[in-house]
């Protein structure tokens, strides 16, 4: 009796196994296409608010879409330029609907700017904000409802008959990526099943003939092998049930066909636009080529739409000329992204913490997204080097927690105190360190970066500056600037030396002051 029903259950399993199988790839039903066809599917990624390359792109989509492609996004639109930045994103996605784009996956610089202006933003476009794994969850209840205010799951376009569906989705790993403390109320579930789920739907329910994932992550993290940065070794089973691939945030350009299906990205700051072409016969997919597009062989644009583009950045920049091209002082030498300028930022931070009464052991923050050319230094140069708005913290933390943190080349200091850093967790210093460090979590929502300074006693403080909503580290530093008279000799920021080098923060060290 009981070998009965074991096979059973297993013909069950097989029966239900047979119809997902034909739910990802159906050959019957109410959109059967007759004949050969083919459709188009154009994607930009990691575009930063690079608004300079907008209306060329603009206006090469606008062409495409007016043929019949379907031009999605893939997240990381807008964070990254004074242009973009300063409405919240509003320029760049008035700028994707004149484009006529089908869809926006959410990136985790998305998030940047909190919740409420990013659903203000979601809810006033006429753009789907995708966002398929994204749920409310909280530290008491764990996972919630899908979060519908936020985003929706998937998009289906009909293209001359042929229905296209897209799945948008981020990677569940990138809620790290993001200031904790913005990101309280969401988390991003595991995005591999959810496409799958979805893809399922898409072809069973609603009918489509063609269907792609816009993913927000790496083409190695979605399929499972975050280790590995070079071709994955498998599509982990969505050649099974998507067409193709469109990913993004690695910031890499990629084209690669695994197990029949493209995985593509191109680039970043809108250095190429990806394109995927079906071919299908009969209404089912038997082809896919792809190809990424420099930015520079974009032609046959649409004129009147490039026109467009360029009006609303023009309109957007007359609001802020005066405070873009502000000059903040004159540097006698470059200063690097990884390096040099977050050592500049951090001598900054330093000085505007000791002005309000703070006596600090050290100042940190993270890599600049640019680097600073020699000669006159613009609020817009500035705003590109580090556009993000990381408030600074007083904060007690461990010495261990610092030499932990200082062994990464992604993060930089200004030395106040030249007393050596002692490797202990029992042991305290005072620091100014950006929220983002501060408040870092791991993908269980845990503090890893500086634990100690919620044991510590001391309650972490922001820096303020009376009549500033938000004064960052982006407007200390040009306040900072702002400061120096004739031309200001950096040369301190770009050698290593008492002030900077972590590798003598276990050492007692002559600052010179």
């Amino acid at each position: 009796m009981k070998k009965r029903n074991l096979s059973i259950a297993l013909l069950l399993a097989i029966f239900v196994l047979a119809l997902c199988v034909a739910a990802c790839h159906p050959t019957d039903g109410p959109n059967k296409i007759t004949g050969t066809h083919t459709v188009d599917v154009y994607a930009v990624n990691d575009f930063h608010g690079a608004v300079d390359k907008m209306p060329r792109i603009a206006g090469y989509l606008a062409a495409r879409k007016a043929e019949g492609a379907i031009v999605v996004n893939s997240g990381d639109m807008f964070q990254g330029s004074m242009e973009s930045n300063s409405n919240f994103g509003k320029l760049l996605t008035d700028c994707m609907e004149a484009a006529g784009f089908d869809e926006m996956t959410f990136g985790n610089h998305e998030f940047d700017w909190g919740l409420d202006n990013l659903r203000n933003l979601s809810q006033n476009s006429g753009i789907p904000f995708l966002g398929a794994n994204i749920y409310n969850w909280s530290r008491d209840a764990g996972w919630g409802e899908f979060a519908d205010d936020l985003a929706d799951k998937y998009i289906v376009e009909d293209v001359n008959g042929i229905k296209v569906g897209v799945i948008g989705v981020i990677g569940s790993d990138q809620i790290t990526s993001i200031s904790s403390q913005l990101v309280q109320d969401i988390g991003f579930k595991d995005p591999l099943p959810i496409i799958k789920e979805l893809a399922a739907e898409l072809r069973e329910e609603q009918h489509c003939n063609v269907v792609v994932a816009s993913v927000h992550a790496g083409p190695q993290d979605i399929v499972g092998e975050k280790e590995n940065y070079q071709k994955p070794s498998t599509s982990a089973g969505l050649n099974e049930c998507v067409d193709a691939v469109f990913c993004a945030h690695t910031h890499s350009e990629q084209n690669y066909e695994v197990e029949g299906i493209p995985f593509i990205q191109g680039g970043r700051y809108g250095e190429y636009v990806s394109h995927v072409r079906f071919t299908l016969n009969n209404g089912n997919v038997v082809d896919a080529t792809s190809e990424n597009i420099p930015y520079e062989s974009l032609t046959n644009v649409d004129a009147s739409v490039r026109n467009e583009v360029e009006h609303l950045i023009d309109n957007s920049n007359d609001a802020i000329e005066d405070e873009r091209n502000e000059v903040l002082a004159t540097i006698n030498s470059s200063l690097g992204s990884r390096n040099a300028v977050p050592r500049l930022v951090c001598h900054a931070m330093a000085e505007y913490a000791d002005s309000q009464g703070y006596d600090i052991d050290l100042a940190i923050c993270n890599n600049a997204r640019s680097a600073l050319d020699s000669g006159k230094v613009t609020y817009s140069e500035l705003y590109e080097a580090i556009p993000f708005d990381n408030v600074v913290y007083i904060a007690k933390v461990s010495g261990k927690d610092i030499i932990k943190e200082m062994e990464y080349d992604t993060q930089s200091m200004w030395r106040v105190n030249g007393e050596p850093i002692q490797n202990r967790d029992d042991v305290y210093y005072t620091i100014a360190v950006i929220d983002y460090l501060l408040f870092h979590q791991n993908a269980n929502r845990n503090y890893n970066y500086f634990a100690s300074a919620f044991r510590s006693g001391f309650d972490p403080v922001p820096l303020t500056k009376r009549g500033v909503e938000m004064y960052n580290y982006r407007l200390i530093t040009k306040d900072f600037l702002l400061s120096k008279s004739g031309t200001f000799n950096v040369s301190v920021y770009v050698q290593n030396n008492a002030h900077t080098n972590t590798s003598l923060l276990e050492q007692k060290v002559n600052l010179g002051n």
